[in-house]
């Protein structure tokens, strides 16, 4: 540690949040992904840092005298340095969403500090913040229908905001096999109380998704009028019993 000195240019401000999260990771998990390092040109026996001068730092502070590191070639030039940000940026250009999404996800669970990933993808760190909030706790299952294009960015972030992660998979495929939009099943999930419903447990699990299926459903095939008249009708037509039979709902009248 103490041979490590930051190479020219390539210190970065610090992210305070960012970093002492990344201590604590650190001080519970060790430096999972290597720092990247090259012999100085000095003969000093010392080594430039060229990417990790977080996970470097926290080391420093967590009093750790050593830390995983990968040592490139001696002569690893600046023109090196620069085409590997120009390859970073033209593939940032070419990413979709949800890609760049999954990548900041995996970024920050190697240990990159929020800063640096901000940086990297070209966005802010509040950004990067609300996407590692969006897929906290996120199921294969729910990575899986994003990258099908089974539901967008925005329309998973409605669903996280709403629903538990043990009840969002079923919630996903509602949502994908209808036709509605991110506005409405907001509209939705706000006019159903789901907050409350949820509250009611596990129990009550499978009477909220019948009761979903039949509201993406209903307000699906209502395409004509602002989305304000489209829930009214909704409302007017909100059943008192309800009971799902494969993909058709049986319906008791107000």
């Amino acid at each position: 540690m103490a041979r490590i000195r930051p190479e020219e240019g390539l210190g970065r401000k610090r992210d305070r949040d960012g970093h002492r999260e990344l201590q604590r990771s650190i001080e519970r998990f060790g430096v999972l992904t290597p720092i990247t390092v090259r012999p100085a040109p000095d003969d000093s026996n010392d080594f430039l840092l060229i990417k990790g001068q977080g996970r470097t730092l926290a080391c420093r502070l967590l009093g750790l005298q050593t830390i995983p590191a990968v040592v490139v070639d001696a002569g690893y030039a600046e023109t090196d340095k620069v085409q590997q940000f120009l390859v970073e940026n033209v593939a940032r250009l070419k990413m979709r969403p949800v890609d760049r999404a999954l990548l900041i996800q995996r970024a920050r669970a190697e240990g990159e500090e929020t800063s640096v990933i901000a940086g990297r993808f070209g966005v802010t760190a509040s950004t990067v913040r609300r996407l590692l909030a969006q897929l906290d706790g996120a199921t294969d299952h729910e990575v899986e229908a994003l990258r099908a294009g089974d539901v967008n960015l925005a329309m998973h972030a409605v669903i996280a905001r709403h629903v538990s992660p043990g009840e969002r998979p079923a919630v996903l495929d509602i949502v994908s096999r209808s036709s509605i939009g991110t506005k409405e099943i907001e509209a939705l999930f706000i006019a159903l109380g789901w907050n409350r419903l949820a509250s009611l447990g596990d129990n009550q699990g499978s009477q909220r998704l019948v009761l979903l299926s039949w509201a993406c459903d209903a307000l699906g095939h209502a395409s004509t009028g602002t989305l304000r008249d489209r829930m009214q009708r909704l409302a007017l037509s909100f059943p008192t019993t309800l009971s799902r039979h494969g993909n058709t709902f049986a319906v008791g009248a107000v």
